[in-house]
């Protein structure tokens, strides 16, 4: 057995200092829409350009800042500071219908119902810190529970169980009582006017293509978003409260412009003068949804590109009678009593063995070890260094997601026909008006080709 010693760092006293001047500037500039005419129309679309005349950009670090005001929907006017209404979890993405990302004339990834899928990949990832801290920023401070309420405690129910001791009210603590909703309503009822925000949606929050961290030069990037054709899933608010709508003032891309030094941008020149093809790859977002049969058994086909594609991960989300009010919450999903969930990718199963569970009495962990390993094996996480933000209870009653991991496969579905299909069997008929979300996230692969003076995109 070979063995190699090893020498503490702090005995290496002639170890050089490193320092990184590669980067001369790093600069951030804002980018605005063709027409501000569109921010504020239901249904319309909102294109954002980056020409990117002889610069280098780094899309991977941009962010959108989206500022506005919810109001009632009736006359414009904010709402009184008592009113239980507020921004949905993730709302900044629920206010579109479709996002898409277009660099050198390719579409690198469309993205439809993207508060559900963005909301879906957060929930796996994001640690429970940003939820509590940072995330706020992002309109991001997940539910706690399934109601629009921010009232802790109930003083009337204490009355009424005759709760006072000492000629003092004892509180009782509301069984609805939602801190994400609280959280989120605090902030909007703390603006003033009432109901004003400016989010920072992180560009990897939207889009795989983040996971290309490289500079592109003479590139031109186009972001578009189309509006919702109606404001009710952002929006979550308690039964009897005017429905609102969202007033958007401004949307800004902010993008850094990157200037590296001499020695850097020789090298970068000579790299495109060569004529030099630069590989471009990323894990891309997939997104299908399907309305769900009232049955105890669904099959699901799903459609994916051969030959640029690799499906590596498959989650699925359902929500019943989620998006069609206001009083009902979108950035919630329901586990509809799955029993036994499995994807057949060209005929190989993923997992190999039956998942019998039961959500009824509370024998679901399996599905949430899934849940839990997704972020453990993608990013090389363990238990110690960080898990999700969903905690097993709240995976049963407001976050199940299905996960399947398919990273393990043969390379020849690179080049052939993709054939999934999911299998889900469930312990009950599946409720009237259910859909299922699916993410499929794939590796994909681009190239950056040159003619020795301008690069283009190519599959």
């Amino acid at each position: 057995m070979t063995t190699i010693e090893d020498i503490d760092d702090s005995l290496n006293i002639l170890e050089p200092i490193q320092i990184d001047n590669s980067i001369e500037s790093f600069q951030y500039f804002d980018y605005a829409p063709q027409s501000q005419n569109n921010l504020d129309q239901l249904g319309k679309v909102i294109q954002i350009d980056i020409n990117a005349n002889d610069t280098y950009i780094k899309p991977s670090e941009s962010y959108l800042v989206i500022t506005g005001q919810l109001v009632r929907s009736d006359n414009n006017n904010a709402y009184p500071a008592d009113a239980e209404i507020t921004l949905v979890n993730n709302a900044m993405m629920y206010l579109f219908s479709q996002i898409k990302l277009t660099v050198g004339g390719l579409d690198m990834e469309i993205i439809s119902n993207p508060g559900q899928v963005t909301s879906m990949l957060a929930y796996l990832t994001q640690p429970d810190d940003y939820n509590s801290n940072a995330g706020l920023k992002s309109c991001w401070c997940k539910d706690t529970t399934n109601h629009a309420s921010s009232i802790k405690f109930n003083q009337s129910a204490a009355l009424a169980a005759g709760a006072i001791a000492a000629g003092a009210l004892t509180p009782v603590e509301n069984p609805n009582y939602n801190q994400g909703f609280a959280a989120r309503r605090g902030l909007l009822m703390s603006a003033n006017p009432r109901g004003s925000f400016s989010f920072i949606i992180p560009f990897d929050h939207m889009f795989g293509f983040a996971g290309y961290d490289k500079v592109i030069y003479n590139v031109k990037h186009s972001l578009t978003l189309t509006r919702s054709a109606i404001d009710h899933q952002p929006i979550h608010k308690a039964q009897g409260v005017h429905d609102g709508k969202i007033k958007l003032t401004n949307i800004t891309w902010r993008v850094p412009l990157v200037a590296p030094e001499t020695v850097r941008l020789v090298e970068l020149r000579e790299i495109i003068s060569r004529k030099e093809s630069i590989p471009v790859g990323f894990m891309a977002r997939n997104h299908e949804s399907s309305s769900v049969p009232q049955t105890r058994d669904f099959s699901w086909r799903l459609n994916l590109t051969s030959g640029i594609e690799k499906p590596r991960w498959i989650i699925v989300g359902f929500q019943t009678l989620r998006n069609q009010t206001q009083e009902q919450n979108p950035a919630v999903f329901d586990h509809l009593n799955v029993t036994n969930a499995y994807a057949m990718l060209n005929s190989q199963r993923y997992p190999t063995y039956d998942t019998i569970n039961s959500f009824q009495i509370n024998d679901y962990s399996d599905f949430y070890e899934k849940f839990d390993n997704y972020k453990k094996k993608k990013f090389g996480f363990n238990s110690l260094i960080g898990g999700t933000q969903v905690s097993f209870s709240a995976f049963k009653t407001l976050f199940p997601l299905f996960v399947f991991d398919v990273t393990r496969q043969s390379d020849k579905l690179i080049s052939g026909v993709i054939d999934l299909q999911l299998k889900f069997i469930f312990n009950d008929n599946v409720p009237a008006d259910t859909y299922a979300y699916c993410v499929i996230e794939s590796d994909r692969r681009y190239k950056l080709t040159s003619d020795g003076k301008n690069l283009v995109m190519k599959s």
